[in-house]
């Protein structure tokens, strides 16, 4: 059948790999996804229709603003980065004449060990879906660009969640109690309708709330609401959603994240010490960002908070910022902030970027599936780039000469069919009457000078 549909269409060849709707992303086991049959209504939608709109945002700036480069990887599965933590020999004045100091030092290093995350995606294909699909070229054609750009959707999201994050893919952090099954996150919410997650409670990282492997039923980017069928229990803030099964304390199954890196402190115990190097050790402060806060109490933008994260960054990793990150509610502060200085500056309202008015250029602000984020903000020469799922109360400054995803083979999860050409069936039988494509991809985020950046925490955003 197969070979029939390649002879008869030639997009068929790209379009079988699109028919994705339900997802697994995981090493061990943890699934997002949408049952065969769902697919097969939601197919009906796709007959004689040029494009299926989804009217939700598909923006990925975390993925979009890193490098990827591919890591050699040793024996061990791992890469090896050394460090010089202290640096060689003596040198001093002495008296004419006297004895030669004999006293040295000598240098030291440490080693920062990194292994890949692997993860894991699988998509259940029923025949039926195949044989109805193949009647008829252009909804063939449709269906698949429907499903194929559904599970880029879904992928990316979950990938820019990770790379966000602490290192436990939050797609939502409570910001308090909130005992419902309309639960209320502190940011846009990461999740999206269909999804399986867990409620975990951030104490331990391994309890349910009340929400465990269920499928998220509708989110309000505005509120920043998750419904769940189901009411969360007992929970406090700093309790967040994540993907079902993929945080446990027998480890953490996601990519350690810009906030896991760009910190002063290790990550959560489930994430374990990033490179292996335990940040709480006298003389590993070459392993730390800058980390401005006030103690939990929220406190305005200002210039000057600024001004301390690029000198904090200058003084403890000897380079530049190069990039600022930050959510669109933080970026309106700092707009605020322009606003009442341009005023006072000139006496009169004009909007930045643009003619004379008030507001902003908003051509100028680059968005979209494709886009790094970056905005027509500057300080000091430095780009604003906004991830409107980026964490709430903070912004981050770092130089991304020195963060980069480091991926395997692949840059981006493959179908194993292709990554293991000759060895893999691309469609793999199962028990019932449906096949399962199956796709991996191994990467982490990798930092060489976590020094080099500067989070500033406690930000008001309203």
């Amino acid at each position: 059948m197969i070979s029939f549909l390649l002879t008869r269409w030639p997009k068929v060849a790209v379009a079988v790999l699109g028919l994705i709707f339900v997802l697994v992303f995981q090493t061990d086991a943890y699934a997002v996804g949408v049952s065969t049959a769902d697919v097969l209504e939601m197919l009906k939608y796709t007959y004689g229709t040029e494009r299926v709109l989804y009217l939700i945002s598909t923006e990925v700036v975390a993925w979009n603003m890193l490098k990827r480069k591919q890591m050699a990887l040793g024996g061990r599965g791992q890469q090896l980065m050394p460090i010089r933590t202290k640096n060689a020999g003596i040198f001093r004045g002495m008296a004419e004449g006297g004895t030669l100091p004999t006293d040295r030092a000598a240098a030291e290093t440490q080693e920062a060990s990194f292994s890949l995350q692997e993860f894991y995606g699988a998509i259940n294909v029923t025949w039926a879906l195949i044989d109805r699909a193949r009647s008829d070229r252009f909804s063939f054609e449709r269906a698949v660009d429907f499903i194929d750009t559904a599970f880029k959707a879904r992928l990316f999201r979950l990938i820019n969640a990770d790379l966000l994050g602490t290192g436990k893919g939050e797609l939502g952090i409570l910001p308090a109690a909130d005992n419902q099954a309309a639960v209320t996150v502190a940011s846009n919410p990461m999740a999206d309708v269909g999804m399986l997650v867990d409620l975990m409670d951030a104490s331990d990282d391994n309890t349910t709330l009340g929400i465990a492997n269920e499928a998220v039923v509708a989110v309000d980017p505005i509120d920043n609401v998750i419904t769940m069928t189901s009411a969360a229990a007992g929970t406090a803030a700093t309790d967040y959603f994540s993907v079902a099964g993929s945080v446990r304390t027998t480890g953490s199954l996601h990519m350690a994240g810009l906030l896991a890196w760009i910190s002063d402190a290790n990550p959560s115990t489930v994430v374990g010490n990033l490179g292996g190097i335990n940040r709480s050790t006298a003389g590993n402060d070459f392993w730390k960002a800058t980390l401005l806060s006030n103690s939990g109490t929220n406190r305005p933008l200002t210039e000057d908070l600024m001004l301390q994260g690029m000198d904090s960054v200058r003084k403890r990793g000897g380079v530049q910022i190069n990039r600022w990150l930050t959510n669109l509610n933080i970026v309106r502060r700092y707009h605020e902030v322009l606003r009442a200085d341009t005023f006072f500056a000139v006496s009169q309202a004009k909007a930045f970027g643009g003619d004379t008015d008030f507001g902003r250029d908003d051509k100028g602000m680059k968005q979209g599936e494709d886009s790094n984020g970056e905005t027509i903000y500057r300080f000091s020469g430095v780009p604003i780039h906004v991830d409107p799922f980026f964490h709430a109360n903070k912004l981050v400054g770092f130089n991304d000469e020195h963060f980069w995803i480091g991926h395997g083979e692949n840059e981006v999860p493959r179908v194993l069919s292709e990554t293991y050409e000759g060895q893999i069936p691309y469609f793999t039988k199962t028990t019932s009457s449906a096949f399962d494509i199956e796709y991996n991809w191994f990467a982490e985020l990798i930092s060489d000078a976590p020094n080099a950046s500067v989070q500033i925490s406690d930000l008001a955003e309203s």
